[in-house]
């Protein structure tokens, strides 16, 4: 008799990821002059270091803002500040392929009747306006550097083909026409509905809004990098920091590496070499820049989940509406 296929676990999963993340992180600064780079550090102040967290934690609640208005307009309201709190909790996954583990904040939600097929479409959404945001933000450098022209072309011609599935006509009523029948007729009737709920958040007011909320969450942190490199004494302007931060993370998103690590701290470095970093100080402003985006978000969502831990189960009232929508989500 064969034994069963063993399930990973997934909290062993996460910290898998999460290690084999900080393994790259710590050869990377093991390839560095680590002198340098130390000395490099001890002349960010500070307040400057605050300064960054600070600039994180507003990129957050902006796009917190954008996410809580997309379940409202799916018909949804939740208490805020634990929504918050669920919305955080995704980011314990950012450290995933195009951060699709965020996905996992759609448990959270269906309690409260969230079906999965609408959080799913929120979370498809928000990753199509992050690419054009950083799509956008990243112009600021390429009529210095023309040569990452291909990447945001790459970047763009994703955004409008997927747009364009999103969006067309028709399309979720041919894929329940193609379930009629099928065995997979529940995954194609749910797909259409997912189709259905991104639709309605990319109408022009929505697109508009959360298009605007996007650059404005990325661009605080661009502004962090640039925070970063001015204080450390790298040559570069505002628009210059944003443009860099924007072309390294667009980078790092289209290798479809576990949190772009890799080509988002090559490409960042790189780059700030070429506008007149020297080496050491490129690699201490990519490492601090990383840690006050990428790790950052990752541990405020870990202290995310552990307050939804302690502060129980949502309301009976949730729990019931879960149990009541199980036919339909």
């Amino acid at each position: 008799m064969a034994s069963k296929p063993r399930r990973l676990n997934p909290r062993r999963a996460l910290a898998l990821s999460i290690g084999l993340s900080a393994l790259l992180y710590l050869t990377f600064v093991l390839l560095a002059d680590h002198r340098a780079v130390l000395a490099a550090l001890n002349r960010l102040g500070p307040t400057a270091l605050a300064g960054i967290f600070l600039l994180s934690l507003l990129n957050y609640g902006v796009r917190f803002w954008r996410w809580q208005r997309y379940l409202t307009a799916l018909g949804h309201a939740l208490p805020r500040w634990r929504h918050f709190l669920y919305y955080l909790a995704g980011f314990t996954l950012t450290v995933t392929p195009g951060k699709a583990g965020e996905a996992v904040r759609s448990l959270y939600l269906f309690p409260h009747g969230v079906p999965y097929n609408q959080s799913v479409a929120a979370l498809l959404v928000e990753r199509l306006l992050d690419v054009m945001a950083m799509s956008l933000l990243a112009l600021l450098i390429l009529t210095v550097r023309p040569d990452y022209a291909w990447l945001v072309a790459v970047a763009w011609g994703l955004i409008l083909v997927l747009g364009w599935v999103i969006t067309r006509p028709g399309w979720p009523e041919q894929l329940r026409n193609w379930g009629r029948g099928h065995r997979f007729s529940q995954q194609l009737e749910r797909l259409g509905r997912m189709f259905e709920s991104a639709a309605v958040l990319l109408r022009p007011g929505l697109l508009v809004f959360g298009l605007g909320l996007g650059l404005l969450g990325w661009g605080l942190e661009g502004v962090a990098l640039y925070w970063i490199a001015h204080d450390l004494g790298a040559p570069i302007t505002l628009a210059t920091g944003v443009g860099v931060y924007a072309v390294a993370v667009l980078a790092g998103a289209l290798s479809f590496l576990p949190g772009g690590l890799g080509g988002t701290e090559a490409v960042m470095g790189v780059l700030l070499v070429a506008f007149g970093a020297d080496g050491a100080t490129a690699v201490a402003i990519t490492l601090l820049c990383r840690l006050a985006t990428l790790w950052f978000a990752v541990a405020v969502g870990g202290l995310a989940v552990a307050a939804l831990s302690l502060s129980g189960p949502p309301s009976a009232e949730a729990e019931q509406l879960r149990k009541a929508m199980d036919d339909d989500a």
